[in-house]
């Protein structure tokens, strides 16, 4: 690669520099001074390297420099490989002489603490004020093995050898990135950028993964992830990706209490609330997965194999027990073991032995071992058949009298001739080396395979729910009638639920009223028995102060209560009291729907199982808007509270499409609100029968400072 063109000239220099510098550099190539300019001279840089160390006259044939103020010129690039202030002066020296872009391998900032984050960020400050880029502190550094600027001094790259490919791997941990690395060169896979962004006082990840998707041989981006500081570059990244019809893969790790805790210690991240970090993740196309062993066997696939249309899968084995456990491994993960063709059949049967089975999954049975020319006549019938989205051939024992070379060629010239994915279940490392040879995805075991299928329909998905997503709405007025603006703090329930009517949400039957005559001329009016709550912004929480009382059918109890409540009122000093009398209304299942605007990944959208078990049960899904009711429904299959509304033992199924209907008018909401709302609450959401709707009962709305339009009320 002869250049990285990119918008940031700093990161073009990080990626392609023409000049480096490495302060601390050492003659020694087994010390992190001495690492990148081993590593550079051995794999062909063709730039210029400038060794800074005063003590020598020569660094490992390159001639060394007192100081950076000794150079001929500003490097593009400079290595950071001294410790303490003596890191920070270098950073300072690099700044003023002009220097592009620094990777500070130093440690001891803002992982240590809050006087390590100081110092860095007081270093990060100057450095930006003088247009330098840095990656670090606290990194491994960045290779690129395109052009051979090998910045780093990951040990892993003299343990694997290095082989130029069209991965990316970039991580906020150096250890991890190695790992990633390593993985992949294990299964024959070559690897172009490995970069590691240590603390991230200024160069992301995200930064990063937009820079290598601008290089035009990488065709898969991996990230390691134990934070998301800023959304904005990862969405671009994810576009640029869906563009290029490139995959771009992640772990997020963090994802519990524990691990967001270790997260910060390691590189000083913030911690994401991680159903908003998978929603996220979702509505940009990227693919999450669990470990850095899933993401490489998930990478593997999708380098090696178009998207699939669907999920089916046919299986053919040499053995029957094979055969049953893909079938489970496959139902498992959501995929379908589709029967095939009467006309498929047929044509299996003609070609297998009659004790062999035609249907899928295909057990062609330990024929295979007389007949080496079973596969090659077998899968070009079943790659014809209409039930075929992707295939598994899953060989658990082959060795001597099997020729395992014919079977590779064969399933390598099917998976060409076919362009559908085509994976291998082949534990025996010999087998699955013979297979890889020639292309082709293999796996230790069926559960592994399905996995990887099941991951790569689902980055199918993925990519179509990317594409189709709009971006963020700007921040704007609500559609309402001008009024006042409302403080930061709480709404009343009486002004929440307004709010959320003039929204589209089906809110509760009710009145706002000032006085108990009021009251009393709203449940005549309504007909049936009611609810009556104190509201005031003060009180954002009634029950706990008895304030709701429920089932209310008489004007004697119905004074009585609002009696009580305004004695309550008052113990409370609270004067601006109002109250709210709903109609009480029967129905299905409680359901909730929330909303809160992420400080880093903007406005998610909560929906799940409501009422007060609502913490307790965390039966919910997260969404980011804009979405649609069908994605709305898709979560709702995903929860306890799904299988519910769907109808158990007798239950008439409850209104989903109305539930799905109220989520998607919460979201357009929230997009439109903007950073001026904090927070929605609405517990319970009553879901009725299909046809009866769903309706909200509570609400709670949080505004911040700067005030949303207040909703007209009338009391």
């Amino acid at each position: 690669m002869a250049s990285v063109p990119t918008g940031d000239a700093g990161l073009a220099r990080l990626l392609d520099p023409a000049s480096i510098a490495i302060v601390g550099a050492s003659d020694n190539p087994d010390k992190i001074g001495g690492r990148p300019i081993h590593y550079m001279r051995r794999h062909g840089y063709g730039g210029t390297l400038y060794p800074i160390n005063p003590q020598r006259a020569e660094v490992q044939g390159e001639r060394a420099w007192p100081s950076l103020a000794a150079l001929p010129v500003a490097p593009d690039l400079a290595i950071v490989a001294v410790a303490g202030e003596q890191a920070v002066q270098a950073v300072d020296q690099c700044a003023e002489l002009g220097v592009a872009a620094a990777i500070v391998i130093s440690a001891g900032f803002s992982e240590t603490g809050p006087a390590g984050r100081a110092l860095q960020d007081a270093m990060t400050a100057r450095a930006r004020a003088a247009g330098l880029r840095i990656v670090g502190p606290n990194s491994q550094g960045l290779a690129n093995f395109g052009n051979g600027a090998i910045a780093s001094f990951s040990t892993m790259f003299l343990e694997v050898e290095p082989r130029d490919g069209p991965v990316a791997v970039i991580s906020q941990s150096g250890g991890m990135c190695a790992m990633v690395y390593g993985l992949l060169r294990q299964r024959g896979i070559g690897v172009r950028h490995v970069h590691a962004t240590g603390n991230e006082a200024d160069v992301s990840v995200s930064e990063l993964a937009c820079a290598t998707l601008r290089d035009p041989e990488v065709g898969i981006v991996l990230l390691y992830l134990e934070s998301l500081r800023e959304a904005g570059p990862l969405a671009q990244a994810a576009a640029m990706a869906r563009a290029r019809g490139v995959p771009l893969m992640v772990v997020k790790a963090g994802r519990s209490e524990a691990g967001a805790r270790a997260a910060a210690s390691h590189t000083g991240a913030l911690a994401n609330e991680d159903r908003a970090v998978d929603a996220f993740l979702e509505h940009h196309g990227i693919l999450r997965a669990r470990d850095p062993q899933e993401l490489v066997r998930y990478a593997e696939l999708a380098l090696r194999s178009p998207l699939p249309q669907g999920p089916r899968v046919v299986v053919v084995s040499n053995s029957g027990a094979s055969c049953v456990l893909a079938s489970d491994a496959a139902a498992d993960r959501g995929l379908d073991i589709a029967p095939l063709s009467i006309a498929t059949q047929q044509a299996l049967a003609e070609r297998l032995p009659g004790f062999a089975t035609t249907v899928n999954p295909v057990d062609i049975t330990a024929a295979l071992l007389s007949n080496n020319g079973l596969f090659g006549q077998v899968l070009p019938v079943i790659g014809a058949d209409p039930a075929a989205d992707m295939f598994l051939l899953d060989i658990p024992v082959a060795g001597r009298g099997y020729d395992v070379d014919s079977f590779a060629v064969d399933a390598a010239d099917f998976a060409q001739a076919a362009s559908k994915p085509v994976t291998v279940v082949a534990w025996q490392e010999n087998v699955a080396q013979v297979f890889r040879a020639r292309g082709l995805p293999v796996y230790a075991d069926e559960m592994q395979a399905m996995d990887a299928m099941a991951a790569l329909f689902r980055l199918r998905q993925l990519r179509e729910r990317g594409d189709a997503a709009a971006p963020a709405a700007p921040q704007g007025q609500i559609a309402s009638d001008p009024a006042p603006g409302v403080a930061g703090g709480f709404l009343s329930e009486a002004e929440s639920l307004a709010l959320l009517a003039q929204a589209g949400l089906a809110v509760i039957e009710h009145a706002v009223c000032g006085n108990a005559d009021e009251a009393v001329a709203a449940w005549r009016r309504m007909g049936a028995p009611v609810a009556l709550k104190a509201c005031s912004k003060k009180l954002p929480h009634k029950s706990e102060h008895g304030l709701v009382a429920l089932g209310l059918n008489d004007e004697a109890a119905l004074r009585t209560a609002l009696s009580q409540q305004a004695q309550t009122l008052a113990s409370l000093g609270v004067r601006d009291g109002v109250w709210l009398v709903a109609r009480m209304q029967r129905g299905l299942h409680e359901c909730a729907l929330g909303a809160r605007m992420d400080p880093v990944l903007g406005p998610v959208v909560m929906i799940g199982s409501g009422g007060k078990y609502v913490e307790a049960l965390q039966d919910v899904a997260v969404l980011m808007p804009p979405f649609d009711a069908d994605q709305v429904i898709d979560k709702l299959r995903g929860l306890r509270i799904g299988t519910l509304l769907q109808g158990v033992r007798g239950d008439p199924p409850g209104d989903i499409p109305a539930l799905a209907a109220q989520a998607v008018a919460l979201g357009r909401y929230v997009l439109s609100a903007g950073s001026r709302l904090a927070s929605i609450d609405i517990n319970p959401v009553l879901v009725g029968a299909m046809g009866q709707g769903a309706v909200a009962l509570d609400a709670l709305v949080e505004v911040n400072g700067s005030g949303l339009p207040a909703p007209g009320l009338a009391a």
